[in-house]
């Protein structure tokens, strides 16, 4: 059994390999950190054992042994204490390190990249008045989500623009904005953001935030933001919009709902990418939509399913 794990490992060692950086100029360059986003653990613990065997350590783990000596650069040493490394093979060494324990720490603590929403003091800690001017965040925060995944740790802000407090208590809104922040040393970077507004005949736009996912649903390791949004008409719910997007491997993908209480005013588009994302994060918005109906917060066309199972891009009765 163990000398097939040992050709597993190999087999997907080499695979790595014929797409990842390499560390062939580790000695007199800084690896450019940019460039290991989107390596996985595997990878990142290949190329730092990569700049010991061009030292020429000698390994004990065999699995590295035998795939390091397939190349003809690498030469070992009779000792590995005799080994002295650059300043420049030490900081590269560190920073391939500090990515292996972030990955490593992300896959035992942060269980299917489960996010958490901040408290409303939290909140107000990370996003002063003076960090919101500098971020441009003009409307009043309603929620923000704090996630974190093998590429970094990011706030999702949502925001919307208030008028008035109807009736039951809740506020109506003219308008929403959500940012996407990336932390990069201790500053806030914008990966995206959406806006939209309220139509003419619509009383109020609000993020739903009881059918919001930002997890990682295909187990890659990068977690996929699914941002719901609605409005409401004159009869509420029945003739408001829905818009769902979805953001994968930094494209957004949209499904646009038309609720309708006649037949014909029932439709809704779906960006063609969308069939082209896992099954598993297809399935899952899907079963949003299909909440949304149960829950009288939408009215879709008839049969909706059969024709997304076809994979159609407008959908009406």
């Amino acid at each position: 059994m163990k000398f097939y794990l040992c050709i597993i490992l190999l087999i997907t060692l080499s695979l790595k390999a014929q797409n990842k950086i390499d560390c062939s100029k580790c000695l007199v360059e800084l690896i450019d950190e940019s460039k290991l986003q989107n390596e996985d653990l595997n990878s990142l613990k290949l190329l730092k054992n990569e700049i010991y065997a061009r030292k020429g350590y000698i390994f004990s783990n065999q699995e590295y042994a035998n795939f390091f000596k397939k190349y003809s650069w690498y030469k070992p040493v009779n000792d590995n204490s005799s080994i002295v490394y650059s300043d420049i093979e030490i900081k590269n060494i560190g920073i391939l390190t500090q990515r292996i324990s972030e990955i490593s720490e992300f896959l035992v603590n942060e269980n299917n990249s489960k996010y958490k929403i901040i408290s409303k003091e939290k909140t107000d800690e990370i996003f002063t008045d003076e960090k919101r001017k500098e971020l441009e965040i003009k409307f009043d925060i309603w929620k923000v989500y704090n996630y974190k995944d093998k590429t970094g740790e990011y706030y999702l802000v949502l925001t919307e623009n208030k008028f008035k407090e109807s009736v039951d208590g809740n506020f109506l809104n003219n308008s929403i904005k959500a940012f996407n922040f990336k932390k990069e040393n201790n500053r806030l970077v914008k990966t995206f953001e959406i806006n939209d507004a309220k139509g003419k005949d619509e009383e109020s736009i609000w993020f739903w935030t009881r059918y919001i996912y930002v997890e990682d649903f295909d187990n890659d390791g990068i977690i996929e933001p699914i941002v719901i949004y609605g409005t409401s008409g004159n009869n509420g719910y029945d003739d408001g919009r829905i818009k769902i997007l979805l953001y994968y491997k930094g494209k957004k993908i949209g499904i646009r709902i038309q609720n309708g209480v006649l037949d014909n005013e029932r439709n809704f588009n779906v960006d063609a990418d969308f069939y082209t994302v896992p099954k598993i994060i297809q399935d899952k918005i899907l079963e949003q939509m299909n909440s949304m109906v149960k829950n009288n917060h939408s009215i879709l066309p008839h049969g909706w399913q059969k024709k997304v199972a076809k994979k159609m891009t407008f959908i009406q009765e």
